[in-house]
């Protein structure tokens, strides 16, 4: 047996009224929140949401354009130095030109992809991002300078594992980094992987 809810007195006026804007629930509901909350309350939302709009990255084609544009040049770049790798012995198959000559051509198409997109798309949107500043200034900076002398203490050295190991621990570190999983497991783990791979596998004198 179905049971019927009994209809609350004015219910058939209520249905001859015209059907709502669009949106309007939304902005009723809207309107509630507010009467529930003091205006002070309201402004200090309006004020927080202010500041996190500010903090938000705007959407930017011509970043979209430049990092297309940068990373073509160091894929081609990257793939005249690849192939110029000096080999023992040629075998006509992998050999230590393979790997980096792959990458660079992958980096070398999406790079080609990244500019057509954003000559024929509208940008893409920032917002999970935040605005450059001097913070993430100084971030890059310290990483290029430590990049710069990892390469310099390996062709010195030629060693391959400590001072990989260094540089990681370090830009961790620059990154806020903190604890054994970022300072010790992450980087050991990393460089292990890297030298089983291409050191024992590939045969890739590091």
């Amino acid at each position: 047996m179905k049971l019927h809810r009994a209809k609350p007195e004015g219910s058939s006026a209520n249905a001859a009224e015209p059907s709502r804007r669009p949106g309007s629930e939304e902005e009723t509901i809207v309107h509630s929140l507010a009467e529930g909350i003091s205006a002070e309350e309201l402004a200090r939302v309006e004020e927080m949401e202010r500041e996190v709009a500010a903090l938000q990255a705007k959407p930017s084609r011509k970043l979209e354009r430049g990092i297309g544009i940068t990373l073509v040049v160091l894929s081609i770049a990257g793939l005249i130095g690849s192939r110029a790798v000096t080999v023992r012995t040629e075998t006509g198959g992998i050999d230590p030109r393979w790997w980096p000559t792959v990458i660079c051509a992958l980096v070398l198409v999406l790079s080609i992809m990244l500019i057509v997109v954003s000559l024929t798309k509208p940008p893409f949107d920032r917002e999970d991002l935040e605005v450059t500043n001097r913070d993430g200034w100084q971030r890059l900076i310290w990483a290029i300078i430590l990049v710069v002398l990892y390469l310099m203490a390996w062709k010195l050295s030629g060693n391959f594992v400590v001072p990989s190991v260094a540089l990681l621990v370090l830009l961790m570190w620059v990154n806020d980094g903190r604890g054994l999983k970022a300072l010790v497991f992450y980087p050991l783990g990393t460089v292990t992987c890297i030298y089983l791979l291409f050191h024992t596998l590939l045969r890739v004198p590091l």
